[in-house]
């Protein structure tokens, strides 16, 4: 007998899917993510009207987001939470956009419509992205250190992480000291 797979919790928004659009390179000369789902969310509103705009559901669970359709279920689109590469509301607070990597320079924005606004479609995206990055700590052996590279020795990053360990290294001595009789 095959192992059933378990069923992930989710989140249900319901929302209208503006559609998809491949993109370039999210970030880099010059270009922020959100710049790039800024645009592709200005073409998308620009070029479609209201009453074209599909009724969906999207599903968020710590893997996946997948998209489907309300009138049938129909899966729209499965993404993989690993394969995100930006998300973010846009410049209009009832739009949001995911950018999903669909292969080596191969990138997909995702875009939406949100009613009352898509900032609880956006919070549960960024819960499932650091639910997923925190398991990807979790599972690293502990001797090969953290995911991140480490800053270089004068770039304000090591400083303020060094002087983040300073602080909690001397609460960890004030707090022994003051327990001692």
């Amino acid at each position: 007998e095959f192992p059933v797979p378990k069923n992930e919790n989710f989140q249900r928004f319901l929302v209208y899917y503006l559609g998809n659009v491949p993109v370039t390179k999210t970030v880099g000369k010059g270009r922020m993510g959100v710049d790039t789902i800024n645009d592709a969310l200005e073409a998308a509103m620009n070029s479609t009207r209201k009453q074209d705009w599909t009724p969906v559901s999207v599903n968020v669970a710590p893997a996946t987001l997948t998209i489907l359709t309300r009138e049938t279920e129909e899966v729209m689109s499965e993404c993989r939470v690993r394969f995100l590469s930006f998300m973010g509301v846009g410049k209009d607070i009832h739009t949001f956009a995911f950018i999903m990597a669909k292969g080596p320079g191969d990138f997909i924005c995702h875009m939406f419509w949100c009613e009352p606004n898509a900032a609880s479609l956006s919070e549960a995206v960024q819960a499932a992205c650091m639910l997923r990055y925190q398991k990807c700590l979790d599972a690293r052996p502990p001797s090969l250190g953290s995911c991140l590279p480490t800053p270089p020795a004068d770039s304000m990053a090591r400083r303020v992480r060094m002087g983040v360990q300073s602080l909690l290294g001397s609460f960890k001595q004030y707090r022994s000291g003051s327990q001692s009789p």
